[in-house]
């Protein structure tokens, strides 16, 4: 055997064969190349329901079309609020997206902000919005500078991009928080914030959204309705309990004299008594869970906002604000809420939210509508029992508000039957008059509270929301 020939058997691959004395060596050519790692049509990496949400924003945003964003734009966007942990992938067939995108996943005020919308169907396409117009501004200004000839040198032309996409990244973050906090406001007044039946329903988040947005009325009275429920969840909070009324379960615990009957038999058994004292020395025994809970009526809440003409404008605002926050206290004691709108002898219009998710729509038209008449009593004092029953209010003992700037006349008979169907139904009524004395409300009121305005931080309206 030729001796190369043996050489190539032993060492198979290991170099190349000399070329025999006088040949010509024939170069080696390196077949493999290294393969390009191919560009995604998407700056995140997504998977088909992100690339088909991204569709359906482009078909339902009139905002995305107008920015001349398309699918994918669309879909980066939009998982870029939502996803919980958006990553970008490598290479993007738009390179100036993916540098975008880049730059605002490191931002602290992008952090902030998704906070508020991952996982929120609703703020996340708000926010995605926002990002695609002002990329959509961003590219257009690219475009500007190469037309006009005007781009620096290399190394400045990086920093003139970077510096062009951050200040396009922090215009859209600041404007989607403030979109998406105004969409928190609206949805939490109307009964759909986190944790209330309805809650993850992005569709009536939406229409509800939609119409405080064009309604200034409408966007008034969510705003203030958040400073009142704020107001009244400090209220609450601090509303003095009595007692361990109520065993509402079993909770791990120490204390002795909470503990189950179960426990106290394990004492007595001398096998398991050292491993039932481990367990009440490390609050791991099981014990009855109580609930301190304060005497409170569980019948309705009612309130009556007085529509006169004179309200008109911030007053009527206020009065509906401080009626929503009332609704809010109410769904939080599980009890039966009604709304009456009322002018004299002009109409009324009444609404009824019951404990579970209220009609937002119809919430919504009565926070709208204004009837704008009036005459000497704008509080149905007469009407107040036909109302009761027709607006469907439960047995129990009730809170009835009255809001209003009448100066009330109350005859004598109305005054006696009024005063009697409030003994039947148990009613205890807190009348707040606006820049006004109350007249002879308080004749019928158990308390009256005048007030140069419906101020959230004000005395009588912190009574009214601890009820």
């Amino acid at each position: 055997m030729d001796p190369n020939e043996l050489l190539k058997v032993l060492d198979l691959g290991a170099k190349p064969a000399r070329p025999p004395d006088g040949a010509k060596a024939t170069p080696v050519t390196d077949t493999t190349t290294e393969t390009e790692e191919p560009q995604s049509p998407t700056a995140l990496a997504l998977d088909e329901w992100g690339l088909r949400r991204g569709r359906d924003l482009v078909a339902e945003s009139e905002r995305l079309r107008k920015s001349g964003t398309d699918a994918f734009a669309a879909a980066d966007f939009f998982a870029a609020a939502f996803e919980p942990d958006p990553k970008l992938v490598g290479a993007c067939a738009d390179p100036r997206r993916h540098e975008f995108l880049a730059q605002m996943l490191d931002t602290p005020e992008y952090r902030a902000l998704h906070a508020a919308t991952r996982l929120d169907d609703t703020a996340a396409a708000i926010a995605a919005g926002h990002f695609a117009e002002q990329f959509a501004k961003l590219k257009t200004e690219d475009t500007t500078e190469t037309a006009g000839g005007s781009a620096p040198t290399e190394s400045g032309g990086d920093l003139s991009r970077e510096m062009a996409a951050l200040r396009a990244v922090g215009k859209a973050v600041v404007e989607a928080g403030k979109e998406v906090s105004d969409l928190k406001d609206a949805a939490s007044a109307m009964g759909l914030g986190p944790g209330e039946p309805g809650s993850n329903d992005p569709r009536a988040i939406a229409e509800i959204y939609k119409r405080v947005r064009y309604d200034p009325g409408l966007r008034k009275i969510s705003e203030l309705a958040g400073r009142f429920r704020r107001v009244a969840q400090s209220k609450q909070r601090q509303k003095v309990s009595h007692g361990l009324d109520d065993v509402v379960g079993v909770e791990p615990g120490g204390d002795i004299g909470r503990l189950l009957p179960s426990e106290l038999v394990r004492l007595a058994v001398p096998e398991l008594e050292l491993d039932t004292l481990r367990r009440i020395v490390e609050r791991q025994a099981l014990c009855r869970e109580h609930h301190a809970v304060e005497p409170v009526g569980k019948g309705p809440i009612v309130c009556v906002v007085d529509e006169s003409g004179s309200m008109d404008g911030a007053k009527a605002h206020t009065a509906k604000a401080l009626a929503l926050a009332l609704a809010w206290v109410a769904r939080q004691q599980r009890r039966w809420c009604g709304l009456v709108a009322y002018s004299g002898k002009s109409g009324e219009r009444l609404l009824a939210l019951r404990p579970g998710r209220w009609n937002e729509a119809a919430l919504c038209d009565w926070l709208s509508a204004f009837i704008g008449h009036g005459s000497d009593l704008d509080v149905p004092i007469e009407e107040m029992p036909r109302m009761y029953q027709e607006i469907g209010a439960p047995l129990g003992v009730t809170d009835l508000i009255f809001l209003t700037d009448a100066r009330a006349r109350i005859p004598a008979d109305l005054r006696a039957r009024f005063l009697a169907w409030k003994r039947q139904t148990r009613a205890r009524v807190v009348s707040l008059v606006i820049d006004n004395p109350p007249g002879d409300l308080a004749l019928v009121s158990d308390e009256v509270h005048s007030v140069r305005s419906l101020d959230p931080a004000a005395d009588a309206v912190g009574r009214v929301l601890s009820l």
